[in-house]
């Protein structure tokens, strides 16, 4: 991570003439980047045009005024609320998290953990996770134990199959789950020798989570890394977060959910953009989201629709927010939406 094509500030594409930064000073680049740390690939960045000033990868990976608005929470779904011991996050009683690393390919402008990892949130990204494997090994409920970050796959080699091969002594743990963007923002880093050494260091089910947001996206190397990962038997899913401005419409998200699921890719989660302090620009309305997952239902096959949901704050868990429950009219009579109508359900058939 320390080559110097991997660009660090926006100053450098400023003056190279990316329209996306054209209304912004240098002065305001640099108070961005002084609170939210600017790095993406060269990959990354050559998925940018750099004649469109709304490119949605730009968008996504630049700075932008709108970050210095602070308001929302600096922890959004209670990483730390919910974290017993140093790098450990335990919010469902059957799996934890283990944050590995505050580093990551690229700096996304709306992820939920800006700000924990801008701050090197000390709690959250300690470098020993003895606490975190005796902790473990304690709670025999724990059935699945995620990695995540930061971005799991940027610690090195061997400290990735140390904990890959530490955790898999822990016989009550059936499921490894890799939470990583690299796929998306980095997809050299995904070789066979490396999916194979990761699925060959744990006994049971490997699972991969990526993050993709918007079609342009997926490349050719998505194709390649999609076999690769496929082929070593590691179920590949995908949760997107719901974007203002990037990727807010029926037409982008089914033409997005359409092209994972050809490449095998199965989209998991339509994340409603979490409170997170720096991001309020890309929130939707939960009235807007709901309106184009409940119409993007009748042109996806099932597998294909994500559950769109919304991480409710302090550390409470998900809940689903697309499609609106029954409610109980009277004894027998409930009415709902589906596929954007409403409708009544007569238990009786009258």
């Amino acid at each position: 991570m320390s080559s110097p094509s991997f660009v660090r500030s926006a100053l450098f594409l400023k003056r190279k003439g990316y329209a996306f930064l054209k209304d912004l000073t240098e002065e305001q680049i640099l108070a961005v980047e002084k609170k939210y740390s600017t790095l993406l690939s060269p990959y990354y960045l050559s998925l940018i045009n750099i004649n469109d000033p709304h490119d949605p990868i730009a968008k996504m990976a630049l700075p932008s005024v709108d970050e210095l608005n602070q308001e929302g929470l600096r922890d959004p779904i209670g990483d730390l609320i919910n974290s017993p011991v140093k790098s450990l996050t335990h919010r469902y009683k059957d799996r934890v998290l283990i944050h590995l690393t505050n580093k990551c390919p690229m700096y996304c402008r709306f992820c939920f953990r800006k700000n924990l990892m801008n701050e090197n949130e000390a709690n959250l990204y300690d470098k020993e996770l003895v606490e975190s494997f005796a902790y473990i090994k304690k709670h025999k409920e724990v059935e699945e134990v995620i990695l995540t970050g930061g971005d799991p796959f940027l610690v090195s080699e061997n400290k990735l199959f140390e904990v890959v091969e530490r955790i898999n002594t822990f016989s009550h743990v059936q499921r490894l789950r890799i939470h990583s963007r690299v796929p998306v923002t980095f997809p050299d880093r995904i070789t066979k020798k490396f999916v194979n050494k990761i699925q060959g260091s744990f006994r049971g089910q490997v699972i991969l989570v990526t993050h993709f947001n918007h079609p342009n996206e997926i490349t050719e190397k998505t194709k390649e890394i999609s076999k690769i990962v496929r082929e070593q038997g590691i179920l590949f899913l995908n949760q997107s977060v719901l974007l203002k401005g990037v990727n807010d419409s029926v037409e982008t998200l089914r033409d997005l959910f359409l092209k994972l699921g050809n490449l095998g890719i199965l989209p998991y989660y339509l994340h409603h953009c979490d409170l997170v302090q720096g991001a309020k620009h890309f929130r939707t309305t939960i009235k807007a989201g709901r309106s184009i997952w409940q119409k993007l239902r009748g042109t996806l096959p099932g597998y294909l629709l994500p559950e769109y949901i919304l991480d409710v704050p302090n550390g409470l868990g998900k809940i689903p927010l697309g499609e609106s429950p029954l409610k109980e009219v009277s004894a027998d009579l409930y009415q709902g939406i589906s596929l954007a109508k409403e409708f009544s359900y007569d238990e009786l058939g009258d």
